[in-house]
């Protein structure tokens, strides 16, 4: 996938709602055993990756802090300096730090500071930073409930690599500090959190918190890997996982020559309303774009929307939307059989000629939120529609 940023992807959601979480257990992170795959495919030479440098003594370095964050924050530490003491028997000894360690992570937010291998993660970011780590063998204790947009909480992709070491679930509206200080995290993700900011002081008096490298949904998913790969001890295996998708991804592309030049429209259907991705550079617009295929000219210059690089197409003129593969994702089924029985949309010669791909929500959330875990994903579910759709 191109190294520039992607635009935000939140048009493919609905408005959340809380889910209910359950209480943690005091137990260490689920390691995954790691079986490297066969790959004839040539790596590219390890990137270096932006923010992260090994440094001799241990720490956090937050960002400021208003007054208002400050008394928010206060009240979550003096609970978690509870906790602590609760927990730490006296006389306890502290791991050594072991090889490649401490290291320093900067990112918007502060520098964080991983003083040893991290045994106990905890992940507040959406999608790509539980990806990042369960990608990488290690499966955070704590993640979001994405029940709301993912059925089960969490996405295929992550229940396939993890297996029965599913992480335990919290309600994403705001988060549980206590719960996050009981589990005794000695690494937070936080990178894929869009309100990672008023929530950073206080995480970071938890644990040493990684933030995005640039800001929330700028980092590509070949960053983000790198990055968490490196406060886990395991750039390596970062590396070695960052060439196999890309590798995915060119295979894929040269097994598909026809996909070559060929236009597309992309886009979410919430209710009545119905809009298309205009920018390029959008998540969604970047994965098709990768595979060969370009966004149509006919969007790329309309209005944004109160997000960039959304437009809504008026019902006047769904003819916008044609394009040699239209892909469309539905918020309910409602909204779909309400669409589909539109003459006008049924006219689009995209429609005719049975190239309209009415995308699930799921593979939709696996393109706009890319993560080394998604990608092949879909890929494995996007590529032969595709080919299906360019018959």
């Amino acid at each position: 996938m191109s190294n520039r940023a992607a635009t935000d992807s939140r048009a493919f959601h609905p408005a959340a709602t809380p889910a209910t979480g359950f209480s943690p257990t005091d137990t260490p992170d689920r390691t995954i055993p790691h079986t490297p795959k066969d790959s004839h495919a040539t790596h590219p030479a390890a990137t270096p990756t932006p923010g992260i440098a090994p440094i001799a003594k241990g720490g956090v370095l937050p960002a400021g802090t208003s007054r208002r964050t400050f008394l928010r924050a206060a009240g979550a530490l003096s609970a978690t300096a509870a906790l602590a003491a609760c927990g730490s028997p006296s006389g306890e000894t502290t791991a050594p730090a072991g090889p490649g360690f401490p290291v320093e992570v900067r990112g918007v937010q502060g520098t964080a500071t991983v003083a040893r291998k991290p045994e106990r993660v905890v992940s507040v970011g959406q999608y790509r930073d539980t990806d990042a780590a369960v990608a990488l063998g290690v499966v955070p204790l704590l993640t979001p409930d994405l029940s709301k947009f993912l059925p089960g909480g969490t996405s295929p992709w992550l229940r396939a690599r993890a297996g029965d070491r599913l992480p335990q679930l919290y309600a994403d509206a705001q988060l549980p500090f206590e719960r996050i200080a009981a589990a005794k995290p000695d690494l937070i993700l936080g990178t894929d959190r869009p309100a990672l900011a008023q929530d950073y002081p206080t995480l970071t008096g938890i644990a040493p918190t990684i933030s995005p490298d640039t800001g929330y949904n700028k980092d590509t998913w070949q960053v983000t890997t790198r990055r968490i790969g490196s406060a886990l001890g395991r750039s390596a295996e970062a590396e070695r996982l960052v060439g196999e998708v890309e590798s995915a991804i060119s295979a894929a592309k040269s097994a598909n020559p026809k996909f070559a030049g060929r236009t597309f429209t992309i886009g979410p259907v919430t209710g009545e309303t119905v809009t298309t991705i205009s920018s390029p550079q959008d998540a969604s617009a970047l994965f098709l774009a990768q595979l060969g295929l370009v966004l149509s000219p006919k969007v790329t210059s309309l209005p944004n929307t109160s997000i960039p690089g959304r437009s809504q197409i008026s019902p006047e003129r769904l003819d916008l939307l044609d394009a040699d593969v239209l892909v469309l994702t539905y918020a309910t089924p409602d909204s779909r059989k309400r669409l589909e029985a539109e003459p006008l949309f049924q006219q689009l010669p995209a429609v005719r000629r049975g190239s309209y791909i009415p995308l699930d929500m799921t593979t939709a959330i696996a393109l706009a939120f890319p993560t080394a875990l998604s990608v092949p994903y879909g890929l494995k579910e996007c590529v032969p529609k595709i080919a299906a759709a360019l018959h």
